[in-house]
């Protein structure tokens, strides 16, 4: 196959909903355009939001797009057009999809078409809500829309539990001529189709821009140091806040880098308090000091203005100190250290007769001392004493 440049449409069916690709090579359609695409269930009604041009083999070729189920509500994810074509797989189980294409551009037989849906849609919710409530079923309507063709009515219902609709079904068939489909959605979806306004005071993302549902965790609002207030961080649908994905991987990656800096902050504010109990500390014991000496010196002119006082009443004179009376116990002597010095003291014979002997000691003593030198005197000779003569 030769490359050309193709022409890529994106068109949305409803106001709401996702956009789809759709080939218009073949075609001259602008943003706006009212348009008849060919779908998986017949001829649609479409409005082109977006066009692009795209280099490569016609057809261009895509894998066929992932379908995830949500209460009954399949939804499709967008396929990236602008990559480059894939190239044709070898196994034979692999087919790839191609796109469809855009068969005209509405003219006003299909704009009067179009609104007669429209106004059918309004009277098959009305009956489809009178019947509902005559059978008291625990469902709530949501939207009914029409195909282009009047061929297919689809009843978007919300219920908390499974519903037994099949003679639901049979009487709306009968009513409005018409092949029936019942589809449950979840509150998400609800919140989409009806639309409103957020906390925020915008509409709400879902009914506006928002393509597909992300999953939101209370992870994400704990990450981003939100109140986990149940009122604050949820939508009108009662789910978590669809805006809470949107900055938490910017939040964990800052949160990351932080993580030093707030560790150094805290360390920083500890040896700082710790600087500011040691100066209060410091400041409270230098003022304990400085009272404990201008306490002394009170205490010490107070002592010196009481000595000068007493002077003064002395006449000048000094105030001799006082020896320390002692008892009456060791003043008078006991009994029996009386005795001892009574026994003693020498009687008046002892002290007559101490002198005598006194003497006779010293006249003993000198006359050894004579002998002593004679006896040095004569080394060789027998020295004869003889005794002292008697008188």
């Amino acid at each position: 196959m030769t490359e050309r440049i193709i022409k890529i449409a994106g068109v949305r069916f409803r106001e709401n909903w996702k956009v789809y690709d759709f080939d218009a090579t073949d075609i001259e359609v602008a943003i706006g355009d009212k348009v008849i695409v060919d779908s998986e269930r017949g001829q649609g009604f479409a409005t082109v939001v977006r066009l692009k041009k795209h280099l490569g083999q016609f057809p261009p070729a895509e894998p066929q797009p992932v379908v995830q189920m949500e209460h009954g509500l399949q939804v499709e994810e967008e396929v990236d057009t602008d990559a480059a074509p894939v190239e044709a797989a070898d196994d034979s189980k692999q087919k790839p999809q191609v796109l469809r294409k855009i068969l005209r551009r509405a003219n006003e037989d299909d704009l009067v078409r179009e609104s007669k849906n429209m106004e059918r849609e309004a009277e098959a919710f009305k009956i489809g809500q009178d019947m509902i409530t005559e059978r008291e079923m625990p469902m709530k309507l949501i939207r009914v829309e029409y195909s282009f063709d009047a061929s297919r009515v689809t009843f978007f219902f919300f219920s908390e539990t499974r519903v037994d609709f099949r003679e639901l079904v049979k009487d709306l068939a009968y009513k409005l001529k018409s092949r029936i489909e019942m589809r449950q959605i979840g509150v998400r979806d609800v919140a989409r189709m009806i639309g409103g306004f957020g906390p925020c005071g915008r509409e709400l993302c879902c009914a506006s821009f928002l393509k597909n549902f992300e999953p939101v965790s209370i992870r994400m609002a704990k990450k981003q140091e939100m109140v986990l207030n149940p009122a604050k961080i949820s939508g009108v649908c009662g789910r978590l806040l669809c805006c809470l994905s949107y900055e938490y991987e910017i939040y964990d990656e800052i949160k990351k880098d932080m993580a030093g800096m707030r560790d150094a902050a805290v360390k920083e504010k500890k040896e700082e308090d710790e600087r500011r109990v040691a100066e209060e500390q410091k400041d409270a014991e230098e003022r304990r000091q400085a009272e404990d000496m201008k306490r002394q010196d009170e205490r010490k002119q107070e002592e010196g203005r009481r000595g000068k006082k007493k002077d003064d009443q002395r006449g000048g004179r000094p105030e001799k100190k006082k020896e320390p009376q002692r008892s009456k116990t060791a003043q008078q002597p006991s009994e029996a250290q009386r005795q001892v010095k009574e026994e003693k003291r020498p009687t008046e014979e002892q002290a007559a007769q101490r002198p005598q002997q006194e003497g006779d000691k010293t006249g003993k003593r000198k006359k050894r001392r004579f002998w002593r030198k004679k006896k040095k005197g004569q080394p060789g000779g027998e020295i004869k004493t003889q005794g002292p003569e008697t008188s």
